[in-house]
């Protein structure tokens, strides 16, 4: 994170954690937890960037490389987008918006330097330019019932629909999925600083990890380090969630991906499951059945966590089909952690 931002945030209230430098909350933890359901909220949205791929051959490179069609953006839609090995394992996935300047390719930023590093091996004689963005660079989650409104204040035009995109006064605003309206708006330090000032009186300030919240309660994935090549799309639900496409031409792991969903059978996906915990588990962390005779095998992974009160976290995770989820689900060989599912809020189909 910014330092200049960090201090910045600080200045406000912001506690952070002695682990990862995140912002845990403003003070006030029972308050903004309330506030995320019930309330409008701003949020730091740290740990987050973006790669730059600038050039005349921006766009062909990048249709490429990635799972979704990059025609179908504009500067006015954004799209999920995967980047695959060629076994189809996802090695990152991106929010992908288009800007006069060319494509940002925003994913967490433990992801960027590893990310850029493979993506320029293909370059070639393409001319196409990537780079990471800068750490002036900086971002801020709105959420609310009456964010549109709230917002609508500050700016002329927002995104009309998820995905959706707009720049004005040096902001872009990318309208997210949610079950509540949100938006993630991108700036430079002293630009953001000024907004949220603005901003400030309308809405509560919450922890960077109440983004998280909001990406899980509105089951939409992430690909970190502890996760790389772990998963294939169809296991975070991209065929369903409009993050691949099957109308495009080749990129790498394609023929692994398109099979699955023409001629296979999808043996993995992603839900939302709470439990009880004191501290949320890594992703990555592997999923047991509660009941079951001898050395227990797992039957998923943890795709993202993160906690809604101070004894309980939400996640999401991948969990074997043909699991019997009435049996029940646990973190631990010990089953002491059971889980407790909960409804996507999206229909997934009964075929991949």
């Amino acid at each position: 994170m910014n330092r200049q931002w960090q201090q910045y945030l600080q200045s406000l209230g912001a506690v952070l954690s002695g682990d990862d430098d995140r912002i845990e909350h403003f003070g006030q933890p029972t308050k903004e937890e309330m506030a995320i359901t019930t309330g409008d909220v701003m949020i730091p949205i740290t740990h987050t960037a973006y790669i730059h791929a600038s050039g005349k051959d921006a766009k062909s490179f990048l249709q490429g490389q990635l799972t979704n069609d990059i025609g179908l953006i504009d500067l006015q839609h954004s799209q999920l987008s995967g980047y695959c090995n060629p076994k189809g394992r996802l090695l990152a996935l991106f929010r992908i918006s288009q800007h006069d300047d060319g494509y940002r390719l925003h994913l967490p930023d433990c992801l960027v330097e590893k990310t850029l590093k493979r993506l320029n091996m293909f370059v070639l004689m393409a001319k196409v330019k990537l780079e990471a963005s800068s750490p002036e660079t900086v971002r801020t989650g709105v959420a609310g019932q009456r964010a549109v409104e709230k917002l609508s204040a500050h700016f002329n035009t927002l995104p009309g629909a998820e995905n959706g995109v707009t720049e004005e006064n040096m902001v872009t605003i990318l309208s997210h999925p949610g079950r509540q309206p949100r938006f993630e708006l991108i700036a430079n330090r002293d630009v953001m600083q000024k907004l949220w000032q603005k901003l400030s009186p309308d809405f509560t300030p919450v922890g960077s990890g109440s983004w998280q919240r909001l990406d899980i309660d509105a089951g939409q994935p992430q690909v970190v380090a502890e996760t790389v090549e772990m998963f294939i799309p169809q296991m975070l639900n991209l065929h369903v969630i409009d993050g691949v496409s099957f109308k495009k031409g080749c990129y790498p792991g394609q023929e692994v991906v398109a099979r699955l969903h023409y001629r296979g059978k999808l043996k993995r996906h992603m839900r939302i499951v709470q439990f009880r915990a004191a501290h949320c588990p890594a992703a990555g962390t592997a999923i047991y059945p509660l009941d079951s005779e001898g050395e227990p095998q797992s039957v998923g992974n943890i795709v993202r966590a993160e906690s809604i009160s101070a004894d309980e976290c939400r996640a999401l995770c991948v969990i074997a089909n043909d699991f019997a989820i009435d049996n029940g689900l646990c973190l631990q060989r010990d089953r002491k952690t059971v889980l407790t599912l909960h409804d996507l809020p999206y229909d997934f189909p009964t075929a991949s």
